[in-house]
């Protein structure tokens, strides 16, 4: 069961929902939780669907759970899926323009998997849908000024997270993706890498001066990986920074 539930990413799926609380929060609208619930559930079945496309070349990292359990995983991924969509059914009850832009972050996640060799959008698609969730409250009439810049932000740090999480599969992804760390070496990604999060913290800080209990862990993230720190160690810094923030959001807004 352990080895099921760690395939879910859990953690990233918990910070894209609360990602949602932080940006309503910031600028005080009404939390719909219809929508918190879709973006953990879309995160999910992104994840798994992505899992079950690469279980081939995945089992060259030792993840061999969607190759040897083929049948339990698509069938797994299937119904993440179809809760997504119970849940985008609900969201567009609830708010029509909020259960629009659910149904096209679900739209992304499903064709995601299809990208990897395309330049640019893999990377793209996950810092844009991972911005789109901070901007929900704009369509129902929220600060849209403070919502971009989160959005903003949010796009720095993740697309940042997404190279360091390349650099560290880099030797194994040459000719199945198409990776900054494969396109333009692993010298310049790690100087992108760093330049990325510092310009999102920076951001942050203007949305709300409480994101600096965070700013900190991001700022010895780009720290370790410009100075030769191992990819992993300095996305887990980055992780812990990212979480800081959102919680400091949600809680002092």
């Amino acid at each position: 069961m352990k080895v099921w539930l760690k395939c879910l990413r859990l953690p990233i799926c918990i910070l894209a929902s609360l990602l949602v609380i932080a940006s309503f929060r910031v600028v005080t609208k009404e939390i719909p939780w219809q929508a918190v619930l879709a973006t953990f559930f879309i995160t999910s079945a992104t994840i798994l669907q992505n899992d079950w496309r690469d279980r081939f070349h995945d089992a060259r990292k030792g993840k061999m759970l969607a190759l040897q359990h083929q049948k339990a995983f698509i069938t797994w991924t299937i119904t993440y899926w179809a809760m997504s969509g119970g849940l985008i059914v609900l969201a567009v009850l609830h708010d029509h323009a909020i259960g629009v832009v659910l149904a096209l972050t679900a739209i992304v996640g499903l064709v995601y998997s299809e990208t990897r060799k395309i330049p640019l959008v893999p990377i793209m698609l996950v810092s844009l849908c991972s911005a789109t969730a901070v901007t929900l409250p704009i369509v129902v009439g929220g600060n849209s000024e403070k919502l971009w810049l989160m959005s903003l932000s949010v796009f720095c740090i993740i697309f940042a997270r997404e190279i360091m999480k390349d650099l560290e599969d880099a030797y194994l992804d040459r000719g199945y993706k198409w990776t900054f760390p494969l396109r333009i070496g692993e010298r310049h990604s790690k100087t992108l890498a760093t330049v990325t999060p510092v310009m999102g913290s920076a951001v942050a800080i203007k949305v709300s001066l409480a994101a600096l209990l965070g700013v900190p862990f991001i700022l010895v993230a780009a720290i370790l990986l410009v100075r030769g720190g191992g990819p992993s160690t300095s996305k887990m810094v980055l992780d812990a920074g990212m979480t800081l923030i959102i919680l400091a959001l949600i809680t002092f807004g």
